[in-house]
């Protein structure tokens, strides 16, 4: 049985994380730990949390120490992802880490280093790869029905409101948009979903040429990038984000030698995929799987399990990856 504390309370937690890790006779949040206690109380008591803490500093011995406590699942903004496993990893807890991994590149050095020091496992929140929508999208190219793949173009344009905030020099700032919290702007934020969407469709990125601009100049992170990439197995492909945009847009295209396909990356948008094949379009209606986290937390609970039972070890590459990637497009 996995026995999870999740550090943080917020959004994502709410909707997401909760409800998906609580599987019957496998897997049970708790514990929660949170800054923002009342919050924490208010969740526990809607999904039957038994324990309730404040504050990390004060409380992260408890929790190490606790052995009915064995994974760790961490949903805080980046700056903290690599205190937190480093201090949760030399007990072997197991570890699920919001995305991104780390903030820095530097920080996903020292963990290549903890990784061999303390075996342990841990996984990244890349939830898309694991949506039926996408794995159908795999199916499709992987049966070549749009032919062989040449170039793919992704564009995600938006306008973010209501996004968590930090108080930085008595401003009450989205974190999100705080380099020193959140690691960089929107492309760190939504862009890093479509990088790993782009490794599991199409294949490992070799290169990529970037272009940033804060338009807007009200933070100090970039609100748009623009992107030229090249995949190893030779495919083309673009792609452009930003936060700052009164023209809403989200949809990835693939292109290939007998057709396309197109569709949409992101919840609450378009449910459709569309497969273009000789001058016809074949409308598809795919939904979501809700709550998003749900098939993702199905696969990482039967890893750990297992491990745990063959005293094995997991270290998610697609974190370690993603993150590579984005060292090339913002400076990390």
């Amino acid at each position: 049985m996995l026995n999870w504390c999740i550090i943080g309370s917020g959004d994502v937690v709410n909707r997401l994380v909760v409800d998906s890790l609580n599987i019957k006779n496998k897997s049970k949040v708790v514990a929660i730990i949170s800054n923002d206690f009342e919050q924490a109380k208010t969740l526990a008591k809607k999904v039957n949390i038994n324990k309730v803490y404040l504050n990390l500093a004060k409380n992260k011995k408890k929790i190490k120490e606790d052995n009915n406590i064995n994974s760790i699942y961490i949903a805080t903004p980046p700056n903290s992802h690599f205190y937190y496993i480093k201090y949760f990893c030399k007990n072997k807890k197991n570890i699920i880490c919001e995305k991104p991994l780390v903030k820095k590149l530097s920080e996903l050095k020292k963990l290549d280093k903890l990784r061999k020091s303390y075996k342990f496992n841990l996984l990244t929140c890349f939830y898309r790869r694991y949506l039926d929508r996408f794995l159908f999208i795999k199916k499709i190219l992987s049966k070549k029905i749009i032919g062989k793949v040449i170039y793919f173009n992704i564009r995600y344009f938006h306008n973010e409101k209501n996004h968590p905030t930090a108080k930085i020099k008595n401003k009450t700032i989205p974190w999100r948009f705080i380099r020193k919290i959140s690691g960089g702007g929107n492309i760190m934020d939504m862009g890093i979903h479509s990088i790993d969407l782009i490794d599991f469709l199409l294949g490992e990125i070799d290169n990529v040429y970037a272009f940033n601009q804060n338009y807007k100049r009200i933070y100090d992170v970039e609100d748009t990038t623009i992107l030229n990439i090249r995949l190893k197995n030779g495919i083309l492909g673009q792609g452009s984000w930003s936060s700052v945009s009164n023209d809403k847009q989200d949809f990835f295209e693939i292109y290939g030698l007998d057709g396309s396909i197109k569709f949409s990356s992101n919840y609450n948008e378009d449910e459709n995929i569309y497969i273009k094949k000789n001058s016809k379009i074949k409308k598809i209606k795919f939904p979501y799987n809700l709550p998003l986290h749900k098939n993702m937390m199905k696969k990482f609970v039967k890893l750990l399990l297992e491990n745990n039972k063959k005293n094995k070890y997991y270290f998610m590459e697609s974190g370690k990856k993603t993150l590579i990637i984005m060292s090339k497009i913002i400076k990390l």
